[in-house]
């Protein structure tokens, strides 16, 4: 008789173990699901750059790394004086500027693809310009249907038999995977 009530108590604690055990996992596993499914924001991170327009800030990003290359191969034609190749880098007309357009360090505006290959074939026989390009950064500005290439370069050109050499800043809209137009700053070398 005592053997077996002995089982029964034997039998009874390896119930009551597991009961326990079987608690002591769904108490786990209930907290691992309250904790995996708490929502845990984090702010964004900040743009890495931004844009005052009309007293408003617009955040810009990093822009296709491709509108570099364009923009390499735009200078290069330049320096190889090949008018047409510009052309066809140029887009006779964007959403956001209308049609193409430059504005000349001396805030002069020239206007439309036809306008500044006219003006560069006049410019290229006078002064023989020759650019080096020592950086460029493409980004996007959040609104802006097109991407922008900020690049500087040190412009050497001959006026009157003498070589003289700026600094130069252009920030450049594109627009479609062409050029819609571009702001030039200048610096003259010391």
């Amino acid at each position: 008789m005592l053997h077996e009530r002995f089982d029964f108590f034997t039998f009874f604690m390896e119930i009551k173990i597991l009961t326990i055990m079987k608690n002591i996992v769904l108490i786990m596993l209930a907290c691992i699901a309250i904790t995996s499914c708490q929502n845990t924001t984090t702010e964004p991170a900040a743009a890495p750059g931004y844009l005052n327009a009309s007293g408003e800030r617009v955040n810009a990003y990093d822009g296709d790394p491709a509108n570099l290359a364009l923009v390499d191969a735009y200078i290069d034609a330049h320096n190889a004086r090949d008018l047409e190749a510009i052309a066809s880098m140029n887009i006779d007309s964007t959403e956001m500027l209308g049609s193409f357009k430059i504005i000349n360090s001396l805030g002069e505006l020239v206007e439309g693809v036809e306008t500044h290959k006219n003006t560069l074939a006049a410019w290229f026989d006078a002064e023989n310009p020759q650019w080096n390009t020592y950086f460029a950064y493409s980004m996007k500005v959040d609104g802006q249907p097109g991407e922008w290439v900020i690049t500087g370069h040190k412009l050497t050109r001959t006026i009157d038999g003498e070589e003289t050499s700026s600094y130069d800043i252009l920030d450049i809209y594109i627009e479609n995977g062409k050029i819609g137009g571009f702001w030039v700053y200048s610096r003259k070398e010391k």
